[in-house]
């Protein structure tokens, strides 16, 4: 009886191999492990921001990443403190990085965006000034 066991389960084996269910999850787990990589890799990286910028940005994170884990759970309705301490953590390394590399491109692209909007600002003025100048004639 336990031979018959034996050739049944590894019939079953050989054919989970021969479908490829094996390679699947050793790819999903290799997916995994560069995920996990990469959010340790993003949550070490240092954007050359100055540091009052950095504390700005930590502060924001720490606020938003609480704030969306907090609705996220409460929404749930689960609290359990080890699952939601992965996800502050997998969030906060998100918003931080979205966080700095929105101010790393303001900071590139400062003197378009000032422009920008002073030309905005100059035709929102004209324009206010010709409708005001329209109705009092």
């Amino acid at each position: 009886m336990k031979d018959v066991k034996s050739m049944i389960g590894g019939i079953i084996i050989l054919i989970l191999i021969a479908t490829g269910v094996f390679s699947f999850l050793l790819e999903l787990t290799g997916e995994f492990v560069k995920l996990t990589l990469w959010i340790f890799q993003l949550s070490l990286t240092d954007f050359g921001l100055p540091p009052v910028i950095e504390i700005i940005v930590k502060s924001l994170t720490f606020i938003l990443s609480y704030a969306l884990v907090g609705i996220i759970f409460n929404s749930i309705g689960l609290f359990n403190s080890d699952v939601m301490k992965y996800v502050y953590f997998v969030i906060s390394t998100l918003i931080g990085f979205a966080l700095s590399a929105v101010i790393m491109f303001l900071q590139e692209h400062i003197i378009i965006i000032s422009w920008s909007i002073l030309g905005i600002t100059i035709i929102t003025i004209f324009t206010i000034l010709l409708l005001i100048k329209k109705r009092n004639t």
